[in-house]
């Protein structure tokens, strides 16, 4: 992971937003945009689909004509352990490592003030 533009265009982008915004600004359609991307950026990467899984499942929850804030909890703190595990990953490397690390972390405080 890391290695092609399209996934380092997407944690540039999804870490932006997530550092400008707070839980409470950032609308279900900007996640499900963002989700979106990762799901094609992610397209093709081996070994990732429990994280596809996650992704698909949150983009519904947030479609969802009445969203679930502890299944949203739970799936935004996975995505965290599992972002967290890439980042530690044999694969990982250079600035890619310390910007999935943030995107952990970030992901983990969003989830825990839902």
């Amino acid at each position: 992971m890391g290695s092609n533009i399209l996934e380092e265009r997407m944690l540039q982008d999804t870490l932006g937003t997530l550092r400008h915004e707070n839980e409470s600004t950032i609308s279900p359609a900007q996640g499900v945009m963002l989700i979106d991307g990762w799901l094609q950026a992610l397209q093709g990467e081996p070994n990732l689909n429990q994280l596809e899984a996650d992704l698909n499942e949150l983009r519904a929850e947030l479609q969802g004509a009445q969203p679930n804030d502890q299944h949203i909890r739970e799936l935004m703190l996975s995505l965290a352990d599992k972002t967290q595990s890439v980042a530690e990953g044999p694969y990982a490397e250079g600035t890619w490592t310390g910007g999935l690390e943030s995107l952990s972390k970030i992901l983990r405080s969003f989830g825990n003030k839902l």
